[in-house]
């Protein structure tokens, strides 16, 4: 059976945010042939289209979990 990892991104930093908890859930219910991973979004800077040339390393990062990813999970406040 193929595995599928899935990068689920909360939009709440919330310590106690539902979305976060919802999150949590998923992973806990997820069958074996998906890996849910968490990735944060806590550390990333602000957005600035001029240091795209040489982005922050937590950049560097985020893009990396999502491209290695096979599908996208995101929880998001209202």
């Amino acid at each position: 059976m193929e595995n599928y990892k899935i990068a689920v991104v909360v939009g709440s930093l919330r310590k106690e945010s539902f979305n976060l908890k919802t999150a949590k859930t998923l992973m806990a219910l997820a069958p074996e042939s998906l890996s849910l991973e968490l990735v944060s979004i806590a550390e990333l800077p602000i957005f600035n289209e001029d240091l795209e040339e040489t982005p922050p390393r937590e950049w560097v990062s985020f893009r990396e979990k999502i491209r290695d990813a096979d599908g996208l999970l995101f929880l998001t406040p209202e």
